[in-house]
């Protein structure tokens, strides 16, 4: 960390303000519920790159809370992909996150920022309440508290993210029961790195894997389709993009069938 930055501690919740009629052309949407939509609340494990692409767009479509976990403060070098500003640098990420998403808002969502490792606002006992949670991170560690957490609590988890070489990205939705993330990636239970290689520096492929996960939470909250459990895809090429229903695995210590 550079040694003149400086994080705050606190957390803070803020409210937008409703602009009437910005959200008529996406009521046209077959299976998009705005009065569902807009009394549904995600949290967001992570503010950097992916998480970035992802809020911004949720509170767009109106959704009715959102909270962003991290413990992590902004540099210059995440100004290229991040939802971050020069004004930002030497912040909590969370933090000045929330305070950036304020102009996206287009109904009255509560944004919440809260400053810690998902580990320690678990350990503190911070208020993770949600309808779904979204996991943007790029360490393992975090990765496998999520699951265990929001199984624990029968929360959908969905699950991001992208290669080091900014080429390739997955989302992988683990449900209330069923399927968890061990089931797909069974190394990763036992892989402390923090962080593990793989942050990628462009917004391209951040962005790709973005829409598909705000997809995923309308498919848990509403009646839009979706075939899939896992997908998968790359820029450049597409012999690698897939999706399908993983199933659950034998044995996987993370969960009891």
């Amino acid at each position: 960390m550079h040694p003149a930055f400086t994080v705050s501690r606190t957390s803070i919740r803020l409210r937008g303000v409703a602009i009437p009629g910005a959200e008529d052309r996406q009521r046209k949407i077959p299976g998009f519920d705005q009065e569902i939509f807009s009394q549904s609340r995600v949290l967001c494990i992570g503010a950097g790159g992916l998480i970035s692409q992802i809020a911004p767009t949720l509170v767009r479509k109106g959704v009715g809370g959102i909270t962003l976990v991290d413990d992590d403060v902004v540099e210059t070098s995440n100004l290229n992909r991040q939802r971050f500003y020069i004004k930002d640098v030497g912040k909590n990420k969370a933090l000045a996150l929330a305070e950036n998403l304020l102009p996206e808002c287009i109904i009255a969502t509560e944004v919440c920022g809260v400053p810690f490792r998902l580990q320690e606002a678990i350990a503190r006992e911070v208020d993770l309440s949600c309808d779904v949670a979204i996991c943007g991170v790029d360490n393992n560690p975090a990765r496998i508290a999520a699951s265990r957490y929001f199984r624990a609590n029968r929360i959908p988890v969905i699950f991001t993210a992208v290669s080091l070489n900014g080429d390739y990205g997955y989302v992988l939705v683990q449900d209330k029961a069923g399927p968890c993330i061990a089931c797909m990636f069974p190394d990763m239970i036992n892989d402390d790195r923090y962080p593990c290689p793989g942050t990628p520096a462009v917004a391209d492929i951040l962005q790709a894997v973005g829409s598909l996960t705000v997809y995923a939470v309308d498919t848990l909250q509403m009646n839009r389709p979706r075939t899939w459990n896992y997908r998968r895809l790359s820029l450049s090429d597409c012999t690698l993009d897939g999706g399908s229903m993983i199933p659950a695995r034998a044995g996987c210590p993370l969960h009891e069938y």
